[in-house]
């Protein structure tokens, strides 16, 4: 089981996942799965239940993460309710439609799981990538069309439920790069919308019946999500406020950094 050591470590990576969650409205899922991971092996968890944990643990403290990260945003007026309410709308019912079917049906494996998380973030990456490159070269806007919104929630619902990222990796890019809408503005909507979508997914996994040994709520554990959820409340605020003084250059890079490093977790996993 989980000693000292284990809390620490599960605490300290909710401190960087709220971050993360408030710099670059991501939700701190990025962190989240490149931990429960390592705790799905460590708790001695079936292969086939690994998943379910994996994405049940991390939309959990998604949720709380972005909670505070978005309270930040209102405290700091930099929070859009009519874009936020239009993208949500979809998003919930995406993601509460997939992550349905990966509770009912064997489909979903550990190594499609893997397998779809290091296809998504190798394109994200590249985009991005190309995107910094060329930053100086575009002109960004301050606002987006009404109209993308409900696809845009649409997609980010279906990547979250597949992926347990919260769909900020999906929002971020799709507005500032395809629609160049300041990234700081992607970054409050795209946090805004998590609560919504990731409330109703959780609340699924906490009533659906697990097969694994472990004390749970169905397939959200507290052992493990308590510690991650305290550092991710702590540190949220910090990471908006961050993104406020930081340059949107450093915080693109920032971002390539991090999906680097979870692709080459996840690509251990499927190797």
């Amino acid at each position: 089981m989980l000693n000292f050591t284990d809390y620490l470590i599960l605490f300290l990576s909710g401190c960087a996942g709220g971050i993360i969650a408030g710099l670059l409205g991501v939700g701190g899922g990025i962190i989240n799965v490149f931990i429960l991971t390592f705790y799905a092996d460590k708790l001695g968890i079936e292969a086939h239940e690994q998943v379910r944990f994996i994405l049940a643990n991390s939309l959990f403290a998604i949720f709380f993460s972005s909670v505070f990260g978005s309270i930040q945003q209102i405290r700091n007026k930099n929070f859009f309710f009519k874009e936020v309410g239009i993208t949500a709308i979809t998003a919930i019912i995406a993601n509460a439609f997939v992550s349905w079917t990966i509770l009912q049906f064997e489909w979903y494996s550990k190594e499609r799981f893997s397998l779809f998380f290091v296809i998504i973030l190798s394109l994200l990456t590249i985009r991005m990538i190309i995107t910094v490159s060329n930053h100086k070269k575009k002109q960004f806007n301050d606002t987006i069309p009404i109209k993308v919104l409900s696809p845009l929630g649409l997609l980010a619902g279906v990547f979250s439920a597949l992926s347990g990222l919260g769909g900020g990796v999906i929002m971020v890019p799709y507005m500032s790069d395809f629609y160049k809408l300041k990234i700081k503005k992607a970054t409050s909507i795209s946090l805004g919308v998590m609560p919504f979508m990731t409330l109703t997914t959780t609340l699924l996994y906490a009533l659906f019946e697990s097969d694994h040994q472990v004390s749970a709520f169905g397939y959200v554990t507290p052992a493990v999500v308590i510690p991650m959820t305290l550092g991710v409340m702590l540190c949220a605020p910090l990471g908006v406020r961050l993104a406020g003084k930081l340059s949107e250059i450093f915080i693109r890079i920032a971002f390539i950094c991090i999906i680097i490093v979870v692709i080459y977790r996840m690509l251990s996993r499927i190797v």
